[in-house]
């Protein structure tokens, strides 16, 4: 493992999820109550109307910010939020301390971190019919989102805001595929300030499933990435997926696996089939 760019990996999709949570945060009267703590390379974000792990997390380098990263969860207990930890092997230990706090591993929640520079990708260009979403077509996407995950109904107004957030982000680009004009997959691209472009949410409906869109996202948005000025790509996937082995067609190689925890004196998390969604 590449110490150096397993934390620029990590970094990225942080910075995608918190970009997420700032849309949240920046609606009028915070109806989501989601909050911001800490700096984009050592912080929380915590939404009090999505339970999510991946909307509520702490985040930072474990060897640096150990100490912050400890107060950050004592003082976000309310939120229960979950720490992502960088795992070099898949025997990913069930529990362990940081700084004297222990911390209980969130079964389902262990994921392969994928990484490719840019340089290295060819992607072909693809011949389906993929478009940017813009505020016309957002629900849309956000439909195909819930299906595709299974989205609670109590979470989708706070997904779909999200999201919605996102596409204001400068930084942020959701797409759609359309077959024969009826919109069957969708996908997001964020380019992370450290030069990572992160290959965000993918879906298909599970009517369209095995006939290559899922490929067609990735190709598409690896094009996207190099035409925005990205130096890298990284994404992720459970390990013996179809998406890794998606992303692994497309070029991108297996960096190391990252595993979310919680500290023990949080309550048990939400079901990962129901609440992954990324």
């Amino acid at each position: 493992m590449h110490l150096s760019r397993a934390l620029a990996l990590e970094y990225a999709e942080t910075q995608y999820l918190r970009a997420r949570v700032q849309g949240l945060a920046s609606l009028p009267g915070n109806p989501y109550r989601a909050c911001l703590y800490g700096e984009p390379g050592c912080g929380a974000f915590v939404v009090g109307g999505n339970p999510s792990p991946m909307m509520n997390r702490v985040h930072g380098d474990r060897a640096q910010d150990a100490r912050r990263l400890v107060d950050l969860l004592q003082s976000c207990v309310a939120y229960a939020p979950a720490i992502a930890l960088i795992a070099e092997s898949a025997k990913v230990v069930p529990a362990l301390e940081l700084q004297g706090l222990p911390l209980q591993r969130l079964k389902g929640w262990t994921h392969g971190q994928l990484f490719a520079p840019v340089g290295e990708i060819v992607a072909p260009p693809s011949v389906l019919d993929i478009e940017p979403v813009t505020a016309s077509t957002l629900e849309v996407f956000c439909t195909l989102h819930r299906e595709g995950f299974n989205t609670p109904a109590a979470a989708r107004p706070a997904t779909q805001a999200a999201f919605g957030g996102l596409l204001n982000d400068g930084r942020g680009h959701l797409y759609l595929l359309r077959e024969q004009g009826v919109a069957v997959a969708g996908a997001a691209l964020f380019i992370a300030d450290n030069g990572v472009a992160y290959l965000g949410t993918a879906f298909t409906t599970r009517a369209a499933r095995g006939l290559g869109y899922h490929r067609a996202l990735i190709a598409h948005r690896l094009q996207q990435a190099a035409a925005l000025g990205a130096r890298s790509v990284a994404a992720t996937a459970l390990v013996n997926s179809q998406s890794r082995r998606n992303l692994e067609h497309c070029g991108l190689r297996l960096s190391h696996l990252q595993t979310l925890y919680r500290a023990c004196l949080l309550y048990t998390s939400p079901s990962p089939r129901d609440q992954r969604g990324s």
